[in-house]
């Protein structure tokens, strides 16, 4: 079964361009390294990323690091952009960090 990463067409140029290499998902999601996906951006499939990383984490454990890896300058950007997603969320929910490599 074909498994998908799919953003916001928001993020296609920093996908493209290696800049967001990681994607956080609310709860436990089922990836694993070594993983192909295909990766969509809105309805545009941008090609297939290797899952690098898969680790499952409390938000208030996330880094400034971890936020540079998902495109964004520090971990506050990140929480705004997770917020406009998933609504209010507290520090300690579980989310699931993807890291992937652009493929093809």
């Amino acid at each position: 079964m074909t498994k998908y990463l799919n953003f916001s067409e928001d993020f296609t140029a920093k996908i493209l361009s290696g800049e967001k290499q990681a994607t956080l998902r609310l709860g436990v999601k089922d990836y694993a390294p070594g993983e192909v996906v295909i990766v969509r951006a809105g309805t545009a499939e941008l090609g297939s990323a290797e899952i690098v990383r898969v680790r499952q984490l409390r938000f208030c454990e996330l880094t400034d690091e971890d936020a540079r890896l998902d495109g964004f300058p520090d971990l506050q950007a990140l929480r705004d952009a997770l917020e406009r997603f998933y609504g209010k969320f507290e520090d300690s929910q579980i989310f699931t960090q993807i890291v992937f490599r652009m493929v093809r």
